[in-house]
């Protein structure tokens, strides 16, 4: 069989092929510059190459400043436009903007851009050249000072995802105003931040009706003067979460769950991760089931020290009365286990859910641990030992609501999903009877620390080779405390007893 060469391929194929290689995440931005300047020569070489290459050129375009989006514009507009290899090729378009110096405003020349390219998804991100070193002017944000202020104008920019970094505005009203003036956005992203009147958004009776259906994720990070907690209700706010999952807004429910979860939140997290889901993938309006998910971490890079929580909202079965819909309530939470692995063993409490779980509808409160996640394993070990002294959460215990769950990452789904549990029964026996499985021919006597442990493995052979391995695990345990009570002997006794040791030191944790 003769040899294939490019040639023998058709350019659609290899066209294809090429676009398999594009990196679209912005973090790895550079790589994809760098990957796209070095296709650029082979693209000049002949027609045939040409028509290969160029739809991976211009599958993801940056548009920095008005000369690149009239070039553009340019192109697009021109007649040969439609019948070559770029027509549907572009993908993706990014309007990048950043200041000081205020650029001259040009965001609203995307619109007849967007009309000719109707399959393509537009970006835009304002960012700051400098962090700090210069203030930026409140309320103008390039390249939103040009926009119209009257529809349908205003509402023919098609944005899909806004990111604001580093910019100074009047209030969180006003920035709520931007996000609703754009009605297919998905997604918002902002950070470094800093508002003059950092008080919650105030709404117009018309405000949540505005308020964008296909919106699903916002994320605040790092703003000057603002909490995690307020970060987060400021996320929540933008999203118009209560309204758009079917909740009133002082819903007792629905303000204990966020109070409880923020209370649980360590005060140095920086960054508030909040998204609206239903289920089909149907744009959120007020009709139930519903799901949101908080997420809270130090920095966006952080995958390991997280605390996240998936709330489900769902209807009663009542029959509506007066035509009026039946309420929604809160019906499940799923936590991570990794913000309880404080560094001196003990779980924070988790008491405040209690009036969260408190409606007969209520079903399940769940505590994740991620499989292979040294923080949730120490968390999840914590809960249990917490469980198991009648510390906490007896109530759920008693309303048989509780469940401690290991989750896998679906690598085809991307999301984390249980492949065991330990339930409320499994817990209640245990109170009840803390017998284990003979191993060799001895049965095993544990403690409170070493019965958390051997629950928190989920698995029956996992178990079982605990079991094999406790004596040596005790020496070793045996050893360790006898080394750190030597280390702490030799020091002055003021500074063992305010707990500035070195060997203390290391291992708490400030939560």
């Amino acid at each position: 069989m003769p040899p294939v060469t490019g040639a023998d391929l058709p350019s659609e194929v290899i066209a294809k092929v090429l676009s398999n290689f594009v990196i679209l995440e912005w973090k790895h931005h550079g790589e994809y510059t760098k990957w796209k300047k070095g296709l650029v020569p082979p693209s000049l070489v002949c027609k045939y190459w040409a028509e290969c290459i160029r739809p991976a050129l211009f599958r993801d375009i940056l548009l920095e400043d008005a000369s690149d989006l009239h070039f553009l514009a340019d192109i697009v507009d021109s007649p040969r436009f439609n019948g070559s290899s770029l027509n549907q090729s572009i993908i993706h378009i990014r309007a990048q903007s950043h200041f000081p110096p205020l650029p001259k405003p040009w965001l609203h020349h995307l619109e007849p851009l967007m009309a000719r390219l109707p399959g393509t998804t537009f970006t835009c991100f304002v960012q700051r050249k400098t962090r700090g070193s210069q203030r930026s002017i409140p309320v103008t944000w390039p390249p939103f000072a040009a926009l119209p202020r009257v529809p349908p104008s205003f509402y023919s920019l098609r944005l899909f995802t806004i990111q604001i970094t580093g910019s100074e505005l009047k209030s969180t009203t006003e920035l709520a105003r931007l996000v609703h003036s754009f009605p297919a956005l998905q997604h918002c992203y902002f950070s470094q931040l800093k508002f003059l009147d950092p008080s919650p958004i105030i709404r117009a009776r018309r405000i949540p009706r505005k308020v964008p259906r296909a919106l699903w994720l916002c994320e605040v990070a790092e703003c000057a003067d603002m909490t995690i907690s307020a970060q987060a209700r400021l996320a929540l706010d933008l999203l118009a979460a209560a309204p758009r999952l079917g909740l009133a807004a002082e819903n007792p429910q629905w303000s204990a769950l966020l109070d409880a979860l923020l209370a649980s939140v360590p005060s140095g997290f920086q960054q508030a991760s909040m998204e609206l889901l239903q289920s089909g993938g149907e744009d959120l309006d007020g009709q139930a089931p519903g799901k949101v998910y908080l997420g809270f971490s130090p920095t966006e890079t952080s995958d390991d020290d997280q605390v996240f929580a998936n709330v489900w909202v769902t209807r009663g079965d009542a029959t509506p009365v007066r035509g009026e819909d039946a309420p929604a309530y809160v019906s499940a939470i799923s936590l991570t286990a990794s913000f309880a692995a404080a560094g001196d063993g003990h779980a924070p409490s988790f008491d405040g859910f209690r009036e969260a779980a408190g409606s007969d509808h209520f079903e399940k409160l769940e505590f994740w641990v991620r499989e292979g996640n040294v923080l949730d394993e120490a968390g999840m070990r914590a809960l249990v030992r917490s469980v198991l002294r009648r510390e906490q959460l007896t109530w759920a215990l008693d309303r048989r609501v509780l469940r401690l769950s290991l989750c896998a990452h679906n690598g085809k789904t991307g999301d984390w999903e249980d492949i065991a549990y330990i339930d409320s029964r499994t817990l209640l026996s245990a109170l009840a009877d803390r017998s284990v499985p003979i191993i060799d021919a001895t049965p095993p006597t544990l403690d409170d620390d070493e019965y958390a442990e051997y629950l928190s493995l989920f698995f029956e052979d996992k178990r079982a080779d605990y079991l094999r391995r406790l004596p040596a695990l005790r020496v070793e345990r045996a050893k360790a405390t006898a080394h750190l009570l030597e280390e702490t002997s030799e020091l002055p006794v003021n500074q063992v007893i305010d707990g500035s040791s070195t060997a203390y030191k290391c291992r708490r944790r400030s939560w």
